[in-house]
């Protein structure tokens, strides 16, 4: 089980930040304030992998500057 807004090696080894489907708004590209405070200190693009419940789920992509630059 992966928790919400840590860093850990995802499914495929990657080492990834764990972000819960709950904090992504509607249109999918933003998160929410949480997220960007969590990663306020960090000024390079981050590799993110989306959870639910505590599951990996197969979104993942690249946030930068609390801002989503890619999804895969």
């Amino acid at each position: 089980m992966k928790k919400d807004l840590t860093f850990d090696c995802d499914m495929r080894g990657d080492y990834a930040f764990f972000i819960d489907a709950k904090h992504f708004l509607d249109n999918g590209w933003e998160v929410d304030n949480t997220v960007k405070d969590a990663l306020s200190r960090n000024s390079n693009p981050v590799f993110f992998r989306v959870i639910e419940n505590g599951k990996e789920q197969s979104g993942h992509g690249w946030i930068e500057n609390g801002e989503i630059i890619q999804w895969g």
